[in-house]
């Protein structure tokens, strides 16, 4: 029972062994946008940004706190942030703190804005030496204001080539967001309305792990998520310790993340199903910082800002498996499972025949022994009235086809002499024939 339970339930029903599975390949594209007013579209007169103040954000310098000109330009020292200096903030919008990348974008959260002067001895005609190209004016660090708040789009496609399969985000979609963890962040999310507990028809809940949904923008199937949304389905804080030595928070040094895009056609106890989905799911390197230069210079290229930038990389990959019947697979299923319940039949015979306690009761029940067949020959030779004859001579019943009749002399004559004595090996089978030939006469 058990092996049919694994191999005929669990391996063909859940695991969909008789079903062969292909991993997509394609690409994946984000746009990052500052908050805005119920949605409204950036790019009309009348949208709205919807920042947040800086008195809301821990991290920024505000009234109170005290410099800090240890950690440069910009930073300040403030009570409920005793662990790490705060810098002043600015805002910004998606295009000036996102760059994006090829299947990913950088998100800055933090910039240092390094202000350079041309040394013009430097650029004198055919100069001999040059103690320093640029000189600093300023070096101010700021963080991005409100980065949490910044909404990311996502829209990727994908193919199997061997299926002929072409899948876009904006006509499958929503792909929800599994959030994997437990810890607070993590429940927070779960917590709102539509979560459910798996990415294809999951019930509702409130608790992680989970999967949420996205927004959309207006007139748009594209899925959209929150950068915090994001940072706390990946269990991060922006807030917290970089890299141990750093002294300064994720924030501050940058990080690296992940987003798979895993694409489906599959369920498990059902098979295939008629519409594929995909659902993401992302993962932090804390650990891994990163930052990225941009250079913004003056029209004559005398002048010109180094924007440090570090934050957010976003990685896309495409995973996930997309699959269609195959009967080899289903196949080569079967016939494996046939032979793990021989091999196992096997075993429990030659077992109770040769190791256990009662060996020689179960040997005699698993071992079938038949009549003697070496007269078959004989017996048909016969009319089918003599068969009947040395049926009724023998107290058996004589109704039946030749078969029958014959199978019933050879089962008995067998019974028969299995019961008397055994007889020398040479002279067994004379005895028997003659036996055979005094019944018939």
């Amino acid at each position: 029972l058990g092996i049919f339970i694994y191999s005929g339930l669990w391996t063909l029903g859940h695991g969909l062994a008789y079903l062969k599975f292909y991993t997509p390949i394609g690409t994946a594209r984000f746009e990052l946008q500052q908050p805005v007013l119920d949605r409204c579209n950036i790019h009309d007169a009348s949208c709205q940004d919807a920042f947040p103040t800086t008195a809301e954000l821990p991290y920024c310098c505000q009234p109170g706190c005290s410099p800090a000109s240890s950690a440069g330009e910009g930073s300040c020292s403030c009570s409920w942030q005793p662990r790490f200096p705060n810098y002043e903030c600015r805002f910004y919008d998606g295009d000036s703190a996102g760059i994006p990348q090829r299947s990913g974008i950088f998100m800055a959260s933090r910039m240092r804005l390094q202000q350079e002067v041309m040394n013009e001895t430097c650029m004198q005609h055919n100069p001999t030496t040059c103690s320093k190209l640029w000189h600093i004016k300023a070096r101010p660090t700021v963080f991005v204001a409100g980065i949490e708040n910044f909404t990311l789009l996502v829209d990727h496609s994908a193919e199997v080539d061997d299926l002929g399969l072409f899948l876009q985000a904006r006509q499958l979609g929503p792909g929800l967001l599994r959030v994997s963890g437990s810890g607070p962040a993590q429940q927070a999310l779960c917590a709102r309305h539509g979560s459910k507990t798996d990415a294809h028809n999951g019930k509702n809940t409130t608790s992680a792990p989970c999967f949420v949904q996205p927004d959309h923008p207006i007139n748009s199937t594209l899925d959209v998520f929150s950068v915090g949304t994001l940072l706390s389905a990946a269990g991060v804080d922006l807030d917290a310790d970089s890299f141990q030595g750093s002294g300064q928070s994720v924030r501050y040094e940058g990080l690296t993340m992940v987003m798979s895009i895993n694409y489906y056609n599959t369920v498990p106890w059902r098979g295939l199903i008629q519409t594929p989905g995909y659902y993401y799911q992302v993962t932090a390197m804390t650990q891994s910082t990163y930052g990225q230069n941009q250079v913004l210079w003056d029209p004559y290229h005398m002048n010109r800002t180094v924007i440090a930038m570090h934050g957010i990389m976003l990685q896309a990959t495409i995973d996930g498996a997309l699959a269609t019947f195959s009967f080899n697979r289903l196949l080569l299923q079967l016939t494996a499972s046939l032979t793990l319940v021989t091999a196992a039949t096997t075993a429990i015979k030659y077992v109770a025949m040769y190791l256990l306690k009662y060996r020689a009761y179960y040997r005699i029940a698993i071992v079938s022994t038949t009549a003697d067949f070496s007269h078959v020959a004989a017996l048909e030779r016969m009319e089918t009235d003599q068969l009947r004859e040395i049926c009724r001579a023998h107290e058996l019943s004589s109704v039946g086809p030749r078969e029958v009749l014959l199978r019933r002399l050879i089962v008995e004559r067998y019974r028969d002499i299995d019961e008397e004595q055994p007889e020398p090996q040479g002279q067994a089978r004379e005895v028997e024939a003659a036996r055979f030939m005094g019944a018939g006469s």
